[in-house]
């Protein structure tokens, strides 16, 4: 598989793992009831984003256009962006010191979660900001090489 086939498919498995993770939080994890609305809403604009990154991925994938690989990757980069900011609201929602802040007053005191899972979370955030900056990199170092 060459380098042109890969770069997508990976901008869809990505976005996609996301998609998946914003509708397991809203239906199987009952966010829909538990979570605050503005959380609700910033979940929906994220899986918005992660929706287009996956819609322009697929079209980078077979129309491999100059245009489609950009919009693509600032798709990506603001997924990745995005979904960083809903994590870093669920980790000071975890850990402190506004325990519980991001759900629902009556939902509050009865919500527990396992620790791994909010050091999880942040982990793969600050490795997909990490990978953002990279591409970042790269893609302005073959800009440069290339003039």
């Amino acid at each position: 598989m060459n380098k042109q086939k890969l770069y997508p498919l990976v901008l869809i498995l990505g976005a996609s793992i996301l998609v998946f993770r914003t509708i397991r939080l809203l239906t199987v994890e009952n966010g829909w009831v538990t979570l605050a609305g503005w959380v609700v809403v910033l979940t929906f604009i994220e899986m918005a984003i992660d929706t287009l990154c996956i819609i322009y991925s697929f079209h980078w994938l077979y129309r491999n256009s100059k245009k489609s690989k950009s919009i693509a990757l600032q798709l990506g980069a603001a997924a990745a962006i995005f979904h960083a900011f809903r994590v870093l609201i669920y980790v000071v929602g975890r850990v402190g010191p506004w325990i519980n802040f991001d759900r629902k007053p009556e939902y509050r005191s009865s919500y527990d979660v396992d620790l791994f899972w909010v050091y999880f979370a942040a982990i793969l955030s600050v490795l997909g900001i990490i990978a953002v900056i990279t591409i970042w990199i790269m893609t302005k170092r073959s800009v440069h090489k290339n003039e």
